[in-house]
């Protein structure tokens, strides 16, 4: 999901209901994950960078349902899990979902399980994000008889491609994003700025050379892209609408004051176009879907550069709600500028509960969390000192330093650049500050190897000089024909479009 794409982080999506938690609670616009989704959940469950944890195998982390479940709190989960093994392996007491990173939305797959054991899709009506929230509520319903406090982790698989939608959401936005991505993009940045969430004289990132100006795409380009949109803020809607469902049944038990709930997403907008266009079709059935948009990743990524799995802003910023009138001293509709990060939940979330970290656990050889609790913040103050926010995925590189920002795209030259004047990185100032990049690209390699425990290979100095920014899973805009518009994988690299205007 896009850093603008809620309501509340400047979209024209209707999330009202999550629009709500915030206003009730507080936003946090300097929140990071890891730029991709399975890093992001090791990171979420287990307060460690993903590499530190032992990665999918969680060989080196505890879960957040295994410490609470040691105080004694009913664990709950439902979605997407794309670890080993599966939750009820973690802590997970109760458990519906799908192990697999995606599904189809309306068949799902055969890795969907219920409670440890395999769970056979209906062939009709079924929807996962809608199942989700009913499982949800169904294990709600089982921790309510009890005594105990239960802890419930909900994991979404929307907006993840296959791009999938319910025919009443879909009809909703049909025609709403003719107007394109240029102006749409003006539109959230403009409301981002006027909700406090981003400063009023931030300097947007330029549309990159990849990606052309709205009206320069060929009619058929312009149909089959405002389809896509109106896909993905379907999608978003029915997120919005069950977390709604969800929130209302809390309600209705006088849950809701002293429930803490945060919402986030795992990445930045997924620009990986793997799906060739299908002009002619509604994405509304299981046979019927579209894949995602380059163009459009851009745009949902608000001010920020680049996507999924890069460490630029946006591929690392999401949009943070925490809501918990019992609990948060800050005036509620609060904006928190502090930095934090995936990594700061299971400490929060032990603080809050009053729970204990293990000091062992068997069969695995547990590593220091990185994280710190955010439970100051959400009183009011300021956090301690943190030691850097490390930044790793594949190839791509960062790291958080106070207000510095270092940063290599696949492996590139460092950049350098000073958030507090440039949250966008549009000014590189490796250059005019050489000792400084030199000790923060020191500080990435002593935490790579001593923190993450990275491999070597992961840990390689970076090229010292590169081409422009490519990928081959990008959308090839240049394409004049539908077959030829999806990104071009088996190692070509699409062409970069020449800008006009």
């Amino acid at each position: 999901m896009g850093y603008s794409d809620l309501g509340c982080y400047g979209g024209e999506i209707d999330t009202p209901n999550l629009d709500a938690l915030a206003q009730g609670g507080v936003r946090f616009s300097q929140f990071y994950n890891t730029a991709k989704c399975h890093s992001s959940r090791v990171s979420l469950l287990t307060g460690q960078y993903c590499i530190a944890a032992g990665d999918t195998a969680l060989s080196h982390g505890v879960t957040s349902a295994e410490v609470l479940g040691n105080n004694n709190y009913f664990t709950l989960m439902a979605g997407k899990w794309h670890l080993r093994k599966q939750p009820t392996d973690f802590g997970f007491q109760r458990y519906f979902g799908h192990l697999s990173g995606a599904c189809n939305y309306f068949a799902g797959d055969n890795t969907f399980r219920l409670n440890g054991e395999p769970f056979e899709v209906p062939k009709d009506g079924f929807y996962t994000t809608v199942a989700n929230v009913d499982y949800s509520l169904k294990f709600l319903e089982e921790a309510r008889r009890g005594d105990d406090p239960w802890y419930l982790y909900l994991a979404f698989n929307a907006p993840h491609a296959p791009l999938h939608a319910l025919p009443q959401d879909y009809a909703k936005y049909e025609g709403r994003y003719d107007q394109g991505w240029d102006a749409v993009r003006a539109q959230r940045i403009a409301k981002l700025k006027r909700l406090g969430v981003l400063p009023k004289d931030l300097e947007p990132s330029p549309r990159p050379e990849h990606v052309p100006a709205w009206d320069q795409l060929l009619p058929w380009q312009r149909e089959y892209e405002a389809k896509r949109m109106a896909t993905l803020a379907a999608m978003i809607d029915r997120l919005d609408q069950e977390v709604g469902r969800l929130v209302a049944d809390l309600k209705q038990h006088g849950e809701l004051e002293n429930t803490l709930i945060l919402f986030v997403s795992d990445n930045g907008a997924c620009p990986y176009d793997r799906t060739p266009p299908r002009l002619d079709i509604e994405p509304t059935s299981a046979r019927r879907y579209f894949g995602d948009s380059t163009g459009w990743s851009w745009a949902r990524n608000g001010a920020f550069r680049y996507y999924k799995q890069n460490q630029y802003e946006g591929g690392i910023s999401t949009p943070a709600i925490f809501h918990w009138p019992a609990g948060i001293s800050l005036p509620a509709g609060s904006v928190v500028d502090q930095p934090a990060h995936l990594i700061d939940v299971l400490p929060t979330l032990v603080e809050v509960t009053e729970s204990q970290l293990p000091d062992s656990w068997p069969d695995r050889q547990l590593r220091p969390i990185s994280g710190v609790s955010l439970n100051p913040v959400l009183q009011g103050q300021s956090l301690p000192s943190r030691p850097p926010l490390h930044l790793l995925f594949a190839s791509d590189r960062g790291l958080r330093e106070g207000d510095w920002k270092l940063v290599s795209f696949r492996s590139g030259p460092w950049e350098l650049y000073n958030l507090a004047d440039d949250r966008a990185e549009n000014h590189n100032l490796a250059a005019d500050e050489p000792e400084r990049l030199q000790r923060m690209v020191s500080t990435w390699h002593e935490m790579a190897e001593q923190v993450l425990h990275a491999p070597a290979g992961a840990r390689r100095p970076v090229k010292e000089t590169t081409g422009p920014h490519q990928h081959r899973e990008w959308t090839n805009f240049s394409a004049t024909e539908p077959k030829n518009y999806i990104g071009r994988r088996r190692g070509k690299k699409a062409t970069p479009v020449k800008q006009g205007g």
